[in-house]
């Protein structure tokens, strides 16, 4: 099990880069809520733009993280390598 040791070893993506990240999300989404008209419309066009782009963070978040989560990543092609190499 030395890959999968060596690929959950930590995570690649900052956290500090992660909340200046969502922090000017925040900030724009709630700025087009603050400016835009108050109808169906745009709340429905903002709620899906902020799903969507929860979404990509959240991919991003379970990708950098490929034994974990809900999306899974099997070790038996990388122990068979491995096995192959004679490491």
């Amino acid at each position: 099990m030395l890959g999968g040791v060596s690929l959950q070893k930590e995570g690649s993506v900052p956290t500090p880069l992660l909340a200046v990240l969502v922090a000017w999300l925040s900030l724009i989404f709630g700025t087009f809520g603050l400016f835009a008209p108050r109808n169906k419309t745009i709340l429905v066009a903002l709620v899906m733009c902020a799903l969507s782009t929860s979404g990509a963070i959240d991919l991003i978040l379970e990708m950098d993280r490929p034994l974990d989560g809900v999306v899974k990543a099997s070790l038996a092609p990388l122990l068979d390598a491995s096995a192959r190499l004679g490491l």
